[in-house]
């Protein structure tokens, strides 16, 4: 499971952030891999966007010592779970190629993370890495950090199909209600085989179109999510005065649904949508700035968004120093901007 590609080559996480991502993956990986290894019997994996390679190493604990972890130049090499030398930097955004093929490809919760327009690039990559590929990836609203393209599983079985790989969907069914599995997995996992492989592992349960599934827990975490959501808009509604405009760092999720008194803005703001996280602290600010001026009298940062602040050092800092906070819950982070102020207490 890897990180984000961080905006403008910089590094968004922090060690801790690889280590705890390590443990949850390891912990979901304890699971899943013997089950893989059961229906596959692999003797080599490669694992594209492996992070710090936690689902690597569980693999080489069952007898897989042919390994090989892909990921970004980012990804600090002191953290890797796998030998430095079993780990190679890409820029998964571009074709890339090893040459060399593997028994098993697999890549996790990695494909929302890229642009829509690589999405095709990316499943040809991984087709030609080997003849199976277990695959993940966040559904439509499924949320998480730097989620450029969520879809339902066939958009992606679409592109497998055109590699000649169909969907096989046996793992969800034994994992779904274990609760040692991170239920992102639970929902998402699937196996492409080619059709060559398949003929000759006929146990596979070929399904050509993978049904979509929504996790319990993640429609509870949506029932939590809709509840906090009245209450942050009660919070929007206590510290902005009816109809002014205030800008929204969301991630673009929320949008209107927070705007019932004021006229939220997003952030960054490209011909009235959601531009993406800005490549920069100085595109940033800049783009605060330019917002002010237009007329947003204060910035609210939801949770989704807390990490920004971390990330975006300096635009913190600006604002700290510039203006004055005026609420901060486990909700919501809201900066006026109507007054240039010292910094907050």
């Amino acid at each position: 499971m890897s990180a984000a590609k961080p905006p403008a080559g910089e590094k968004p996480y922090t060690s801790d952030f690889y280590r705890k991502q390590a443990a949850d993956a390891r912990r979901s990986a304890e699971i899943i891999v013997p089950l893989v290894v059961d229906l596959i019997r692999p003797n080599s994996v490669v694992d594209v966007g492996c992070g710090v390679g936690a689902w690597l190493s569980v693999f080489m604990e069952h007898g897989v010592e042919d390994v090989l972890g892909i990921d970004g130049e980012w990804v600090d090499r002191a953290l890797l779970k796998i030998p430095e030398r079993r780990f190679s930097s890409f820029d998964l955004e571009k074709p890339f190629r090893i040459d060399r093929r593997f028994d098993l490809a697999m890549s996790v919760e990695v494909a929302e993370h890229l642009p829509a327009e690589c999405a095709e690039i990316f499943v040809a990559s991984l087709t030609r890495l080997a003849p199976v590929v277990l695959f993940s990836a966040a559904i439509p609203f499924q949320g998480g950090t730097h989620h450029l393209n969520e879809q339902w599983p066939e958009y992606w079985a679409g592109y497998f199909r055109e590699r000649g790989y169909a969907a096989v969907d046996c793992l969800r069914k034994k994992i779904w209600r274990n609760d040692d599995v991170d239920w992102w997995y639970a929902q998402n996992i699937l196996i492409f085989a080619h059709r060559d492989f398949l003929e000759t592992h006929p146990s596979l349960e070929n399904e050509q179109a993978p049904p979509a599934l929504v996790h319990p827990r993640k429609y509870l975490e949506l029932v939590d999510w809709i509840g906090g959501l009245s209450k942050m808009a009660e919070d929007i509604a206590a510290a902005i005065p009816p109809g002014d405009l205030f800008i929204l760092v969301d991630e673009g999720v929320f949008g209107n649904l927070l705007g019932a008194r004021g006229r939220p803005i997003p952030f960054p703001e490209r011909n009235g949508e959601y531009g993406g996280p800005p490549p920069d602290d100085a595109s940033a600010i800049g783009e605060l700035e330019r917002l002010r001026e237009l007329g947003a009298g204060f910035i609210v940062f939801t949770r989704q968004a807390f990490w920004w602040l971390e990330h975006y050092f300096h635009l913190h800092g600006h604002l700290q120093s510039q203006y004055r906070r005026v609420l901060a819950n486990d909700r919501l982070i809201i900066f006026d901007l109507r007054l240039q102020r010292g910094p907050a207490p």
